[in-house]
Parts: structure tokens; sequence; C-alpha cells
């Protein structure tokens, strides 16, 4: 009798490893369980770990970039001011920071001198400004090579008005500066030629609240900017 207690435990032990060994060589396709081997595991953590963030997250490199710039513009007085003075040429230059993928933050400081419309000898005149504007953009299809952007800025516009004449066989010079608070929206493109140039073109209009009025002028700008990686 326990020869056939025995025989029969030992059959029963026989079955269940035999069909632990078929469960677990069953095809994943059918079981519908994935492999979960250490070696599997190892890898997936590996490819997480390993993957560059521009495949990551595209466009990425452009988030908390620092940038500066070097622009010239051309700037057509308008209103009054357009009355009196004529084109100006001038220079900017500018550092910018981008705080997300299409927002960029920048501080620009100019010098925009204007010519007179009309001379009159003997006499000298000059009109210029110095704008301190801190801005922000928001840019279009960023991390593409063609990207747009709109924006917004806003400062202190540096005032300075000269008079050089002859009174009399006297020479006369007079000054005269001012500090005005004034806007300047902003739409333009800017093109990736490299990783780090960009080409920029833009346009904007130059809103100054002079002493009870506003004078205006606006400008457009060329030049490059680069990246600090």
């Amino acid at each position: 009798m326990k020869k056939v207690v025995y025989t029969f435990l030992a059959l029963i032990v026989v079955s269940t490893f035999s069909f632990a060994q078929m469960k677990l060589q069953l095809p994943t396709d059918i079981t519908g369980e994935s492999s979960q081997s250490f070696l599997n595991h190892n890898l997936e953590s590996n490819l997480n770990l390993d993957l560059p963030q521009h495949i990551t997250s595209p466009g990425g490199e452009f988030m908390k970039m620092w940038l500066i710039g070097i622009m010239a513009d051309v700037t057509f007085p308008m209103g009054d001011l357009g009355d009196a003075w004529s084109t100006a040429f001038s220079g900017h230059a500018m550092i910018g920071y981008m705080i997300a993928r299409s927002i960029m933050i920048n501080l620009s400081v100019g010098y925009v001198k204007f010519t007179e419309k009309e001379s009159i000898e003997g006499a000298d005149n000059s009109f210029s400004w110095i704008p301190l504007l801190l801005s922000a953009n928001y840019i279009f299809n960023p991390g593409k090579k063609f990207m747009p952007f709109i924006g917004f800025a806003l400062g202190l516009y540096f005032i300075s008005q000269s008079f050089s004449y002859s009174f009399f066989g006297q020479n006369i010079d007079e000054s005269v500066t001012d500090t005005q608070f004034g806007i300047a929206p902003r739409v333009g493109a800017m093109v990736l030629v490299s990783a780090a140039i960009m080409i920029t073109l833009a346009m904007e209009y130059n809103v100054i609240f002079t002493s009870g009025s506003t004078s205006s002028a606006l400008g457009i700008l060329f030049g490059a900017m680069f990246a600090l990686h």
C-alpha cells in the first residue's frame, strides 16, 4: 500500500514540474504575457536613460538658452516727428534668454539718430534717442529653420536734441535732454542657418509718451543672433 501512495505522489510532483516547464516555454503570443527577464529590463532602463534630449523632447535645445545679437535698422519718423526729421540709421545690441520652448525675453539697447528734413544755412541741429527696452517674444515653429515671432517691448527712451547756430557773429550751442517711457510692439522672423546662428528680420513700431503728445517711428531691423550653448 505504501508503494502505491509513494508512486502516486511521485507522479503528481513530476506532472506538476512538467506542466510548469510547458507553461514557461509557451510563446508570448499565446499566453499574452511579456517577458520580464533581468536582461530585457536592463535594456529598457538603459534605453530610457541614454536617449538624447533632442529625441525625447524635440525643440528642447531652445529651452534655457542664452543668445546675443547685433542689429542694424532704418527708422522712419511718423506724425509730427516726421514733419521735422527724416530717416534715421542706427544700431542695437541685445541679450536674450529662452525661458520656454516658444518664449524668449530680451534686453536691448540702441542708438537712433535722425537727420534734418530741411537744413538751414548756418544752423546744425540733431535729434536722437537711446532706447533701453525689455521685451517678451512668442516664437512660432521653435527649432525649425524658419521661425516667425511676435513681441512686445517697453522701457525708457533717452532723448537728446541739440541746436547750433550763428547769431550776429556769435556761435550759440544749446542742447536738451529728456527721458521718457515708451513701448514697441514688433513682428518678425528668425532663420536658422546653423546650430548657433540665426538671421533676424523684424519690424517694430516705437511709441514714446513725450510731454503733452506722443512721438512715434517705424523701425526695420536686420541682424544676427548667436546662441550660447
